[in-house]
């Protein structure tokens, strides 16, 4: 009996269990189709962008660390009662009934290409669990270490990444959740200063590629050996991470983390600062291959001197990201890449004199390309921005829109020991994402 007659002749439960395991062994864990059949057929066949259709395969996730101010950047409240919205204006945008702080003008022009969401809540009120729950879309606790966002598409978005690393965050790693549980390839690569990339790549003086290959091939030789004796997949891992090291250096990809090369021009659109150039390095490298670059901008924790401060890393952000939006659109690359905007929280409406303290109850975020419906605000909040009154978005919702933007199965699920099987979209039961309808 050949495949498709057995195929046919079982019942929709078992058809359904048939198509998963055939995925599963057949294109990997990673290697899901552009459209997930298994998906399709748990939502009643429907194939529509919302049950599984790829529309974006790589992203450029922003976080604004510190806590962004809401009411100062994309929910302004200009009628709200006086002492909350303070001294920020707001002004109109390109699509219909949107509003920015008068911070963004250039992003305002882009308008058309964003979905905003003002509905983001978590319960995280403290820096460093705000930066983990919006990182991983788990609370921190001491049983477990989840991976964050970056982790997940690097395992599960669709397409290999050649020999750049598929996860590569710019800034340091310090309080950062990494790979979690999962295996070190699928961990960040961190970039210091963008103007010089990945450092230490270059043979030492008078070594040649012949001596570095014999000194690999021997190394791969004790591996082997090693592994037949103690074949620990945490030390499988790190030896492929290490050859996609070594491959890496005798690549000619090694030249996207080479701003020098990018064209003069072009390169002058994107600010000088270390902001700017992180997003001209992350565009090269989405170009060639990595499937999601992590850009960190701190200095958003604006207990004092809000509205100066958001005036200056506000401005960072306008300039560089409307650029990152034009480049991606001239290069015909903003279809499928997803530019991310998020942060761990907000800021507290009411005024402690000249600053906001910590409001993780509402907060913004934003999607931009890689297919998100743009043109729209989801979610509400109430007229002082203080709580959330319309379509709450958790992190795991959020997250699991991305996994949706990005063709991820939700069966395609890793197990964590004892906690259960996970995936972009989360974990079980409730601590599960849903993907949001109105912006797949």
């Amino acid at each position: 009996m050949n495949a498709s007659t057995l195929a046919n002749r079982l019942n929709d439960i078992e058809r359904r269990e048939f198509i998963a395991r055939i995925a599963r062994t057949c294109l990997g864990v990673s290697l899901v189709p552009p459209l997930s059949l298994a998906h399709a057929l748990e939502n009643g066949g429907e194939t529509g962008s919302a049950s599984g259709a790829r529309k974006a395969s790589r992203v450029i996730y922003l976080f604004m660390r510190g806590g962004m101010s809401h009411l100062d950047t994309f929910d302004t409240k200009p009628d709200a009662p006086a002492g909350i919205q303070g001294a920020t204006r707001t002004i109109s945008t390109k699509a219909d009934g949107v509003r920015f702080s008068s911070f963004f003008p250039k992003l305002a022009q882009h308008a058309e290409e964003m979905a905003i969401v003002r509905s983001m809540s978590h319960t995280q009120g403290a820096h460093e669990p705000g930066v983990y729950k919006v990182l991983t879309g788990f609370e921190q606790t001491g049983a477990m270490n989840h991976p964050a966002l970056g982790a997940w598409v690097a395992r599960q978005a669709m397409g290999g990444h050649g020999t750049l690393p598929p996860y590569i965050l710019l800034g340091g790693l310090a309080d950062h959740p990494g790979a979690g549980f999962m295996d070190a390839r699928f961990a960040p690569v961190p970039v210091l200063d963008a103007t010089k990339g990945i450092e230490h790549t270059q043979q030492p003086t008078g070594d040649s590629m012949t001596s570095l290959r014999k000194r690999l091939s021997l190394a791969d030789t004790l591996n082997q050996n090693f592994l037949a004796q103690f074949p620990m997949s945490e030390i499988k891992a790190h030896g492929d991470m290490y050859a996609d090291a070594a491959r890496l250096m005798t690549s000619k990809d090694l030249e996207a983390f080479d701003l020098s090369k990018e064209r003069s021009r072009q390169r002058k659109n994107y600010s000088s600062d270390a902001f700017g150039q992180g997003l001209l390095l992350a565009r090269r490298l989405v170009e060639r291959g990595t499937k999601f670059v992590e850009i960190e901008l701190g200095g958003w924790d604006t207990h004092t001197n809000l509205f100066a401060q958001v005036d200056q890393l506000a401005r960072m952000v306008d300039d560089g990201v409307s650029t990152l939006l034009d480049d991606l659109k001239d290069l015909g690359l903003l279809e499928t890449t997803l530019v991310v905007l998020t942060t761990e929280f907000g800021r507290s409406p009411k005024l402690n004199g000249s600053g906001r303290d910590h409001h993780p109850i509402a907060f913004s975020s934003f999607i931009a390309g890689g297919g998100v419906r743009g043109g729209q605000a989801y979610g509400e909040t109430d007229e002082t921005g203080h709580h959330v009154i319309a379509n709450p978005v958790t992190v795991l919702d959020f997250h699991a829109t991305l996994g949706a933007l990005l063709g991820v199965s939700p069966l395609d699920t890793l197990p964590a020991g004892s906690g259960g099987a996970f995936s972009i979209y989360g974990g079980t039961g409730a601590k599960r994402g849903k993907a949001i309808s109105a912006l797949v």
